[in-house]
């Protein structure tokens, strides 16, 4: 049996589950194409998805991408509930593309996501990329890299 795909929409709050079982924070900006949406994601740890109080607030603001949308559609990233979106307009992912009918955007699979995620936090290496600083690329700015991350190149 398929699975029911889920409604979601602009101003959407997600869970994203990290390797450890804790999660983390996004919010759903808008749908950029058919398949890519853009979310902003946030330096919000959580233990226990019940007893959340999940602000999205913009200082905890780590990084904001285009993505693909099947982890929203199919509930693997779970939506909580919906919120203000704080951010402007100007500051989403490939918003100068957007009279080029988004020729030159950039847009990141799901998976690659989850994996900055997981390194943001340090449950995986954050350098363990072709470019050891691939994920440097993901961050919001550099003010934003944790001092604490697993590192695997030299």
């Amino acid at each position: 049996m398929a699975k029911k795909k889920i409604n979601w929409q602009n101003g959407d709050v997600f869970f994203v589950k990290l390797k450890d079982g804790t999660y983390t924070t996004g919010q759903i900006l808008d749908l950029q194409m058919k398949n890519v949406v853009r979310c902003a994601f946030f330096d919000e740890r959580i233990i226990n998805q019940q007893e959340a109080n999940v602000s999205c607030n913009v200082k905890n603001l780590i990084s904001i991408l285009a993505t693909t949308r099947e982890q929203l559609d199919f509930g693997i990233w779970k939506i909580l509930g919906n919120k203000k979106i704080e951010i402007l307009i100007d500051e989403y992912p490939n918003e100068q593309f957007r009279n080029n009918d988004w020729i030159g955007a950039k847009v990141y699979d799901a998976a690659v996501v989850e994996e900055f995620l997981d390194a943001f936090y340090a449950l995986i290496p954050w350098d363990d990329w072709a470019d050891p600083n691939y994920l440097d690329k993901l961050l919001l700015d550099k003010t934003k890299k944790p001092n604490k991350l697993i590192f695997i190149k030299n």
